[in-house]
């Protein structure tokens, strides 16, 4: 399969909903916790209905944050968009987003870009209101002045983790019968009379 560079539109100078004017640096694009999608509470179970009827499916494994759900789907090989929904008791949900490499390959594990407009495509049917906070403050954001560019670039070279691990497995599984010879031995010496 060929793989596919992925680009992704950042905020870089945005309004909050007090007028402050707030700039992210650069070294902050990486940074999951700065944006969250706001949407209701209610419709998180119809969003992630939609998400599914949209490619969406479990993503697994991953590490657990407390969300509700957790899906993904490939949008360009090897890049998939990894989507946390919460649900947090005061009307409202959030949903935090990321790029990633698929998670079938090791490099899923060190090449992560947050995303805060590639979701809406996916669940905007269900919600139509584009609500993002800017979590350092607490408040909406009520206008994206301009964006960085992210140009995510696949590594030259992937590594599926199923088959590696299933030969470690298979590997230990023989060094453990040996082991286990040996230790039948010692134990068989230790208690001959």
């Amino acid at each position: 399969m060929d793989m596919h560079n992925v680009t992704i539109n950042f905020p870089k100078n945005i309004v909050l909903e007090n007028g402050e004017s707030i700039h992210i640096e650069r070294d902050k694009i990486t940074d999951e916790s700065l944006f969250s999608m706001l949407f209701p509470e209610k419709s998180t179970d119809r969003i992630a209905i939609n998400l599914i009827k949209n490619g969406f499916h479990d993503a697994t494994p991953s590490f657990f944050k407390g969300e509700k759900y957790s899906m993904a789907k490939e949008i360009a090989f090897p890049w998939e968009l990894h989507i946390r929904l919460f649900n947090y008791g005061k009307q409202y949900g959030k949903m935090f987003a990321h790029v990633e490499i698929s998670r079938k390959y090791f490099e899923h594990l060190f090449i992560i870009q947050p995303s805060v407009f590639e979701p809406f495509e996916f669940y905007k049917s269900i919600y139509r209101e584009f609500n993002v906070m800017y979590e350092p403050s607490g408040k909406k954001v009520k206008e994206f002045k301009n964006y960085y560019k992210v140009k995510l670039i696949p590594p030259e070279n992937l590594i599926e983790w199923m088959p590696l691990v299933l030969n470690l497995y298979s590997n230990f599984s023989q060094y453990k019968e040996k082991i286990r010879e040996i230790i039948d031995v010692i134990d068989f010496e230790l208690h001959r009379k």
